[in-house]
């Protein structure tokens, strides 16, 4: 895939969200892609006012950045409540980050490790952070926004898509073992993205990790 495709926007598209930052969403949002060099992609979400915020988590089961053009994926995902005290600090701690990111320090040069692409939006607008976790104000709310979402989530898919991430700030979480896939069968689709994108809607529909 070429680095001028490989956005924010086509990430959370393969995902099947329709967009970085998405306004449709109850506010305030904030949101954290991680792009590790090695592992699928995963996005983190928190929704809505700490007294009352979901946390949602989209973990890709293979590489888009490995694919040679922007497709739709199928995603481990898995959306659930999570305590007022911890979405709050979540909140704060964003904001140390963006204003880490913001120092200016000298230059730097990062080869592999985890890019990451943070937003948050509110009733006043939006604010952005995308960066190397070197700092380590966005390096401690990187590992600690993926220690709540890994610590709240139950399916094994997302929590190892965490996990995975998880290392390139340092934490380790145990990998848990899959269920057994089922026998499946390649299908070749003719047609439009569009359809594709119909086709894994509707295997998502019947249970499948869309």
């Amino acid at each position: 895939m070429l680095t001028s495709q490989y956005t924010a926007d086509t990430i959370c598209n393969a995902m099947g969200l329709p967009a970085f930052v998405d306004r449709g969403l109850p506010l305030p949002l904030l949101r954290l892609l991680l792009m590790p060099s090695f592992e699928p992609e995963v996005c983190i979400t928190l929704t809505g006012p700490a007294e009352n915020a979901c946390l949602s988590v989209f973990a890709l089961t293979e590489s888009l950045w490995r694919q040679p053009a922007p497709c739709r994926l199928s995603a481990w995902n898995e959306r659930i409540e999570v305590p007022a005290s911890a979405v709050a600090e979540m909140y704060a701690d964003f904001a140390v980050a963006l204003a880490a990111d913001r120092e200016a320090t000298g230059r730097m040069v990062t080869l592999d490790g985890m890019p990451v692409e943070g937003c948050r939006v509110t009733s006043a607008g939006v604010e952005r952070i995308a960066c190397h976790p070197y700092r380590p104000d966005v390096s401690a709310f990187v590992s600690k926004l993926i220690r709540l979402a890994w610590e709240s989530c139950s399916g094994a898919g997302v929590r190892n898509g965490l996990a995975a991430c998880a290392r390139y700030v340092g934490a380790n979480f145990p990998m848990e073992a899959l269920p057994l896939p089922e026998e499946r069968s390649r299908v070749l689709i003719l047609g439009t993205p569009d359809n594709r994108a119909d086709l894994l809607e509707q295997l998502g529909r019947r249970g499948e990790p869309v």
